[in-house]
């Protein structure tokens, strides 16, 4: 368990939950769920918690050294809890109760302020079990040679010979040699012609459509952040895995917002710790934006 100190410095504690206090940012190595908790105390402003963040970072690379081990090296995943957040957001309800029931668990401390934790229930010795009988190994017969069938000859059929035809009897006008068909620019040739594969159809071209949605989507981004500078001078904002964006200041949260058909969507919480009237005039800049589109 660490403190993180003002300037940035990561400092090894005692293992106690009642560390978690609203004045500071806990870290917690726990190499038994390969997770780095991070804890922020609902005091703890902005540069506070970026600081610890940070920290966090740098200790799920690296670990931390104790003699001659290192606890916690390699470590993925960093599940960071926000003290202002329990009770209002599920998912961190859902982080903080699973942390709880790592600091309710018993533990031995060890050297360099390092605990383990005991197994629950004792460990069952294997029971006896009698041999299973070997089973009789049948010997192994050769495989008899399968006589190859020889082809026999094959005998074509007589080939056979075509009836002469018939030709009515003609006058001694007419010739008898048959009239030889020439080929005339009225016939169908493309009837005569072999079948030509049937082109594949092209795409339509894509229509400016989605780029344009992307570029409204966009600028009401640009103008929710101008709208909230406006009255803040230092804000810090970042975009979440689930695609959505949070804007925060040095007091606290101010907003979390998604996009949903090129639309600003805001959560419930949101400008729920802003004063009312900075919410009405943020509100009212974004709209006067909103029309330059």
């Amino acid at each position: 368990m660490f403190n993180v100190l003002e300037g940035g410095v990561s400092e090894p504690i005692h293992w106690d939950k009642n560390n978690l206090t609203s004045d500071r940012s806990i870290i917690i190595l726990d190499e038994s769920n390969q997770v780095v908790w991070l804890w922020h105390g609902s005091n703890q402003g902005l540069v506070a918690r970026r600081t610890a963040l940070r920290q966090a970072e740098s200790l799920k690379g690296h670990g931390f050294t104790a003699g001659k081990s290192i606890i916690g090296r390699d470590i993925k995943t960093i599940k960071e809890i926000d003290e202002r957040k329990v009770g209002r957001d599920p998912d961190t309800d859902i982080l903080h109760q699973d942390l709880q029931v790592l600091l309710n668990r018993e533990f031995k401390e060890m050297n360099n302020l390092i605990v383990t934790f005991d197994l629950v229930g004792a460990e069952k010795l294997p029971q006896e079990v009698s041999p299973k009988p070997k089973p009789e190994l049948k010997p192994i017969t050769e495989p008899k040679p399968v006589p190859k069938s020889e082809p026999k000859p094959f005998s074509a059929p007589p080939p056979v010979k075509p009836e002469p035809v018939k030709q009515a009897p003609s006058d001694s006008s007419t010739s008898s040699v048959a009239p030889i068909n020439y080929a005339s620019e009225y016939d169908d040739v493309k009837s005569k012609s072999p079948p030509q594969p049937t082109p594949t159809p092209k795409e339509p071209p894509k229509t400016a459509v989605s780029s344009t949605q992307d570029m409204l989507a966009e600028a009401r981004i640009a103008f929710v952040i101008k709208a909230i500078m406006d009255h803040y001078d230092d804000i810090w904002v970042s975009k979440k895995d689930d695609g959505s964006y949070g804007v925060e200041m040095m007091d606290g949260p101010i907003c979390t917002f998604k996009i949903r058909d090129s639309k600003i969507s805001f959560t419930p919480n949101s400008f729920s710790g802003v004063a009312t009237t900075i919410k009405t005039e943020i509100q009212k800049k974004f709209v006067e934006l909103s029309k330059l589109l």
